[in-house]
Order: structure tokens, then sequence, then C-alpha cells
């Protein structure tokens, strides 16, 4: 991150926003009509721009027509800007000033550190044994699930940034989205939708993790949202951050997937034998079948006979193990 960088006083542009990664190919490049796409979406989720907008689809002219308001928007925005710069106006500021003007470039990146969460490009991610691509964005009342298609740094006059991830996004139909009475959502990745509205703000999203169905198989993924813990700012502890290149800190077995109580029961239930890593990293197998000794609350409840030994420990306890 740059040391002097300029601070702009808008909700979308963040300071928690770090792009990584050699700059991605001209394949991945946006367009002069992807760009004009990115830069409408901008200013319509903009907050400071709400009462511009709300001014503007009041006009005679617009009377609430919203596409006509998407199409003309943009262009009454910059023309106000510039009129009224010198008026005093309360909802005018310099930043949006530069909002207005539109973006001087967009920059596309395979990687971004957000709030200490590391996202990868799909592309980037596939060639992996790690899975930092799914995401998942907030709507009016659904959920959007996808893959992180690119990451897009719209450069604006002065300098100011704003960052959208491009997303390949599922479709979110009756269909394509199923939840089992367990409240597993599963996913058909084999869809698409929503190709003409791929952008969100880097800083809105969360990330998923995609498992496989195995009921439903194919293309079905059940999606797990990533919970990160015990992920701190740099400069609220006073750390230089080394570079974009740099691995976003996160404690271990920090991914949303099913709780250990979870993950036994349906092991159990498909008579597989369960692996789970304790706090030294050192793996236990446990088999449902085997009888316990419950004697000391400081010991791992469920061991194996010592492997060494010629003779197997008796058990002082006979009743059987509940998963």
């Amino acid at each position: 991150m740059e040391e002097h960088a300029p601070r702009f006083n808008l909700s979308i542009v963040s300071s928690d926003v770090e792009v990584g990664g050699a700059r991605l190919s001209a394949e991945y490049a946006l367009s002069d009509e992807e760009i004009a796409i990115a830069h409408w979406w901008v200013l319509i989720n903009c907050e400071e721009v709400k009462y511009w907008k709300e001014l503007h689809l009041n006009f005679p002219e617009v009377d609430g027509d919203l596409e006509y308001h998407n199409m003309t928007f943009a262009n009454y925005f910059r023309t106000w800007m510039d009129m009224i710069k010198s008026d005093d106006n309360p909802n005018w500021s310099h930043e949006l000033l530069l909002l207005a003007m539109q973006p001087q470039r967009a920059r596309v990146y395979p990687t971004c550190i957000v709030n200490g969460v590391k996202f990868v490009s799909e592309e980037r991610d596939s060639r992996r044994r790690t899975q930092n691509s799914g995401v998942m964005a907030k709507g009016h009342g659904l959920d959007y699930y996808g893959v992180l298609h690119s990451v897009v740094e719209l450069v604006y006059a002065e300098g100011m940034k704003v960052h959208l991830f491009k997303c390949r996004w599922f479709d979110t139909g009756a269909q394509s989205m199923k939840m089992d009475q367990y409240g597993n959502l599963s996913v058909n990745t084999a869809t698409s939708a929503y190709e003409d509205d791929p952008f969100v703000f880097a800083t809105s999203v969360k990330q998923v993790f995609y498992l496989d169905d195995l009921a439903r198989g194919d293309a079905w993924k059940i999606a797990n949202i990533v919970h990160p813990r015990n992920i701190y700012r740099a400069a609220t502890l006073g750390v230089t951050i080394p570079g974009p290149e740099a691995d976003a800190y996160q404690e271990p077995n920090a991914l949303g997937i099913h709780d250990v109580a979870t993950v036994r029961q349906n092991n159990v239930k498909h008579g597989r034998v369960l692996r789970i890593r304790d706090e030294d990293s050192t793996f236990i197998d446990v088999d449902p079948n085997e009888e316990t000794d419950d004697d000391s609350d400081d010991e791992l409840r469920h061991r194996l006979p010592d492997i060494n030994s010629d003779t197997e420990e008796d058990s002082s306890d006979d009743s059987d193990y509940e998963p």
C-alpha cells in the first residue's frame, strides 16, 4: 500500500482493499462498454449519490422511469457536479465531482485482500489446492452465489480508486438452488445468470467455500460461508505491510465448514471413520463402535488402544458410544 496515498471521503473508497498479483492479460481487460457499466453500477450504489438519484427520478421527463433513469443519470450527475461546485450545496463534495468525471482507466488483477481475507480469481484458483474464489453477495431478500472472475480497480481523477469484483454468478432459480433438511444450501455451479450485472463492491461480499454435494453429484456444490476469526488490520497493530503479495493472516481452521458434531453424525451414519485435527495438528482415528473410558475429563474422550501393546485395553465402561 502506498505510504502517502490520498484519502477520499466516500463510502465506496476503502483502505481495507489491497490488490495483488501481476495484472491479468488483455483478454481480461474491460471493454469501454464494461467500464461504463461498472461506473454506472458504482454511481447507483454509492450512498452519497442517493440524493441526486432521487432528484433525477423525480424530474418530469424521467417521472420514475427506471430504464430512462439508468440511461441518462450519469450525464446529468456530471453536469450537476460541474454546475454547483461553487454554490456551497451541502450535497456536493470534491469527491463526488471526481466520481462524476468517470474513471480514467480500469486495471484488472487476479487476487485481492479485503479486510484480511484473500480472494483469488477462478482461473488462478483452479490451479491451486486451496479454494479462495467463492463469493456471496446479499441482495434484497436474496443471496447471490458465484465465483470471482477478476478484481477490477477503477481509477478516477487524483488517484481515487474504487475496487469491484467481476463475478460469474450462478442461477438463483428454484431448480438451481436446493436447501436440505439440515439447512445446507446446494448450488448448481454449471448454471449462470446476471451476465449483464457482474459487478459488486469488493468490500460487500463474503467468501464461500464450495464442497461437493455427494447426494446430487455432478456440478452441485454445498455452499459454506467463510467466517474468518482473529483477523486484524495491520494499521491498528503498528505493523508495516510488506506488499500486496503477502498472504493474509488467518487462524487455522477458520473456514466456515460444518462443525465437528455435524461431521461426526454424518460420518457415523455412513459408516466412515472420522479424522479430527486437534490443537497440536495430530490426527486421531475415532471408531464409532469403540467403547470408551470416561474416567478423566482432561483426556480425549475417544481413543484407540495402544498400537504398540499386545493386549487390548480393558474398558471400565460398557456403555455404547453414541455420536
